[in-house]
């Protein structure tokens, strides 16, 4: 589908969500890492570290909201998005859309760490975090195909999708202790998100542009 999208308002609309959802998440977590005691590194702390409340991380709550408002906007985004296309085969893209915000609402809920371990309530976290990354990436290579766009734009989703499931899958080897250390597990899992955040930025730029195109004259 390369036509641009038949309700600009709503393709506006998608594109304002994805955008917000991914700045927001990036800011958040920016503070959180700033609050972080006594010191976070992006290359050795796992995301989960900033949510777990303790006193390392004193603004645990913003990196649990982050996550919360990550989640719901990549949804909203995607249901708009479908609606301003107009897409009849959006089900296997909006179920994986849900799946990312389920994902990210039970990490934001369960945390990892010594306190869920004694509370049996690791596996949810850990759950929720599989449900959070590859259904976001998976949601990717369903989207593209779904909001349409020239072959440029599916070739850069696809491309991101396939980094976001990689890293995640180098992330799981590493951290199993396999004896692979190509990079540092906590860097492999900031590749399996933030390849999320970027295509979420990415797709807002194009739906934007496609809105513009479309408004009446």
């Amino acid at each position: 589908m390369t036509s641009p999208p038949a309700r600009p308002r709503q393709a506006f609309g998608a594109a304002a969500a994805w955008m917000s959802g991914a700045l927001v998440y990036l800011i958040f977590e920016a503070i959180a890492v700033k609050a972080f005691r006594p010191h976070y590194s992006y290359a050795h702390n796992l995301i989960s570290d900033l949510g777990m409340p303790s006193r390392a991380s004193a603004l645990a709550w913003l990196m649990n909201t982050a996550f919360c408002l990550q989640g719901t906007l990549f949804l909203v985004g995607a249901i708009l998005a479908v609606r301003a296309i107009g897409a009849r085969r959006a089900r296997a893209f909006l179920t994986l859309a849900a799946v990312n915000a389920v994902g990210n609402i039970l990490i934001a809920i369960f945390h990892s760490g010594p306190a869920a371990q004694a509370d049996r309530t690791a596996w949810v976290h850990a759950t929720g975090a599989v449900l959070a990354i590859v259904g976001g990436n998976a949601a990717i290579l369903a989207g593209s195909c779904t909001i349409g766009g020239p072959p440029w734009h599916r070739r850069i989703s696809a491309g991101v999708a396939a980094l976001g499931l990689l890293s995640f899958m180098m992330f799981v080897v590493e951290s199993s202790g396999a004896g692979v250390q190509l990079m540092p597990p906590a860097v492999w899992e900031r590749c399996s998100v933030y390849s999320i955040t970027a295509w979420q930025m990415f797709a807002a730029i194009w739906l934007f542009t496609r809105s513009r195109l479309c408004r009446p004259a």
